[in-house]
């Protein structure tokens, strides 16, 4: 799943739950936390890491999105790009 919930930062406010456009984030009423209910549905759109004022979502694009994004745009660009990943602690 690259869809991800930091629960040791998550402080319940709701704003991934009532933000997610495909409603992909369910809300546990017993818990009073959210988790996510579809994950297979998710767009990567981002609006759920964007308004959570405690950065508790963790979202990881899967391989064939960077890869199209690549083909998109990455390609296309007239300078050399240099990707540098994080190093492994």
């Amino acid at each position: 799943m690259a869809v991800n919930i930091n629960y040791h930062r998550c402080k319940g406010c709701k704003s991934c739950h009532n933000h997610c456009p495909a409603d992909i984030i369910g809300w546990d009423e017993e818990r009073d936390i959210p988790y996510i209910a579809y994950p297979d549905e998710c767009s990567y759109c981002g609006i759920c890491k964007m308004e959570c004022p405690e950065d508790a979502m963790e979202l990881t694009l899967p391989m064939e999105g960077w890869l199209d994004l690549h083909k998109r745009f990455i390609s296309k660009l007239s300078v050399p790009l240099e990707i540098r990943w994080p190093e492994e602690s």
